[in-house]
């Protein structure tokens, strides 16, 4: 038996506050609970024909925990890459420069290095920006071909510049963003 909207908003009525009060304790602030409780009932909603009344609470607590935790781990990321960028953001311009410069070079190396295939894949993809559904088009092949070509151009960066990874992790995400 699926849940219907009477039902629905009683659900609400009653576990609100507490869901509230479950998050903010997680959390140790409320800037985000009215956020993620409405993405939670958003779900609850969009899954009504699937979640069974008597498994609603545990469903929603279980909800709730995960999102709050999601939530803290997206924070701690945040709070990394803040802290790397300047931390790399405090070394001098000059040995900045130099490191870019570097980079790039080892980049365009890396990608001339590729497959003509896989490279035009890559070029049209991060340098022209276009969707892989238009780089198919253009291409004249599938959009799996271009999802692989994509993994394999990947891969093949990641492996050649694993060396640069560790130092040069903010200034190579800044760098593709650019492509």
């Amino acid at each position: 038996m699926a849940l219907d909207s009477v039902q629905y908003k009683s659900v609400f009525d009653l576990h609100y506050e507490a869901l509230y009060g479950y998050a903010c304790s997680m959390l140790k602030a409320e800037t985000y609970v009215d956020d993620i409780l409405q993405n939670i009932f958003i779900k609850l909603w969009q899954s009504k024909e699937k979640i069974k009344p008597e498994t609603v609470k545990s469903y929603l607590y279980t909800s709730v925990r995960n999102e709050c935790l999601n939530h803290i781990k997206h924070k701690g990321v945040q709070a990394t890459y803040a802290q790397t960028t300047m931390m790399a953001g405090s070394t001098s311009d000059h040995n900045n420069q130099t490191e870019q410069k570097e980079l790039h070079e080892k980049i365009q190396y890396l990608v001339n290095q590729l497959p003509e295939k896989c490279a035009a894949v890559f070029y049209l993809c991060r340098q022209s920006g276009f969707s892989y559904k238009e780089v198919a088009e253009a291409l004249d092949i599938s959009v799996k071909t271009v999802e692989n070509q994509m993994s394999k151009a990947l891969k093949f960066l990641r492996s050649g510049l694993s060396e640069y990874l560790v130092s040069w992790l903010p200034l190579f995400i800044l760098h593709l963003i650019n492509l």
